[in-house]
């Protein structure tokens, strides 16, 4: 892990902060399949899964292996402005621009999968089939919080009033581009004999990108349909499919939630004593931030399938609707 940064004080109590952070991770933890058949090699390099390939120890089916052979990759680059108290207002913004590689998620087991893929699917002849944009990566990302004491509730002086004052603003929130996705074909198509047990709605293998579509192209970004069937081709049988894992990007993230808060003293519980009426808001502003998409493109069954009617089909969000709640409190 390594990083560099550069502070200045733009203004009392302001720093602005550009700083740099970076990590190399090895020998991360992924599970594999031992058992599968060695491909044959086409004249153009592609590997190829014949009918035939069996796998070497036919006495077996997956012999599940957890090896410590995976890496990854990070770089951010990071841009912080915060303020600390003074004038009863401080508040700290943080925005980082980022990439994070890697080829496996550092899971136990092959169903610890999100929303891209636990670790691998079958790498022949060393190629680097499975390296990839992290599950968790996401490019831009820009969370901020804020607390303001409410100069409108000063008396005419000037001074804080008791009954006037001690009223309280306070946000944080978050803006977040979306994750990585991985489209997957349901059934075994490369013949590679890949089946561990994986995540409900994922497959053994994944699909290829129609020519001349791209990752960026494929993404309609609408809820019934957040990618172009048209962009995705099932690969011929026996061969891996193009699609890169965690190729895809899903549904960004964009919530507030505020608070306003009222602290009364009440000297009946001691000097210390005060009543605190807080109104509390979540998702202030009623986002729907949109759930991850299905993911299975294909059955991958037989040549010439159409996509499946439900790929790219979203029935779920990451946050709930706008909750509002009041709450009382007494401190002594």
């Amino acid at each position: 892990v390594w990083n560099l940064s550069a502070q200045r004080e733009l203004w009392k109590r302001t720093v602005l902060m550009v700083g740099y952070a970076g990590s190399r991770g090895m020998h991360l933890l992924r599970s594999g399949d031992v058992n599968v058949p060695v491909p044959q090699q086409l004249a153009d390099g592609t590997p190829f899964y014949p009918p035939t390939a069996a796998r070497p120890n036919t006495a077996f089916g997956v012999i599940e292996q957890k090896t410590s052979d995976g890496n990854s990759w990070y770089h951010a680059l990071i841009v912080e402005l915060a303020r600390r108290s003074a004038g009863g207002l401080s508040f700290q913004s943080s925005y980082t621009f980022s990439r994070n590689i890697d080829t496996t998620q550092a899971s136990t087991f092959f169903s610890d999968a999100t929303n891209g893929t636990t670790s691998a699917f079958p790498e022949p002849l060393g190629l680097q089939y499975n390296k990839g944009l992290a599950d968790y990566h996401a490019k831009h990302n820009w969370v901020f919080n804020l607390t303001w004491d409410v100069p409108l509730a000063r008396g005419a002086d000037g001074v804080r009033s008791a009954v006037l004052g001690n009223w309280q603003l306070a946000a944080i929130g978050q803006v977040r581009s979306g994750n990585p996705l991985t489209a997957f074909v349901q059934a075994n198509r490369s013949r590679s004999r890949w089946s561990p047990s994986i995540a409900p709605g994922v497959g053994l293998d994944r699909p290829s990108l129609a020519s001349g579509r791209t990752p960026e192209d494929a993404v309609v970004g609408q809820p019934a349909q957040w990618f172009d069937p048209t962009a995705f081709v099932l690969q011929p049988a026996g061969t891996l499919g193009n699609l890169g894992r965690g190729a895809l990007l899903g549904p960004d993230l964009r919530v507030v939630d505020v608070a306003l808060v009222k602290r009364i003293p009440f000297t009946r519980l001691g000097d210390a004593g005060r009543i605190e009426l807080r109104t509390e808001a979540f998702n202030v502003f009623d986002r729907v931030n949109l759930g991850v998409p299905a993911l299975q493109a294909f059955a991958g069954e037989r040549d010439g399938e159409a996509p499946l009617p439900s790929f790219g089909r979203i029935r779920s969000t990451s946050t709930s609707a706008r909750q509002v709640q009041l709450g009382l409190r007494l401190s002594f």
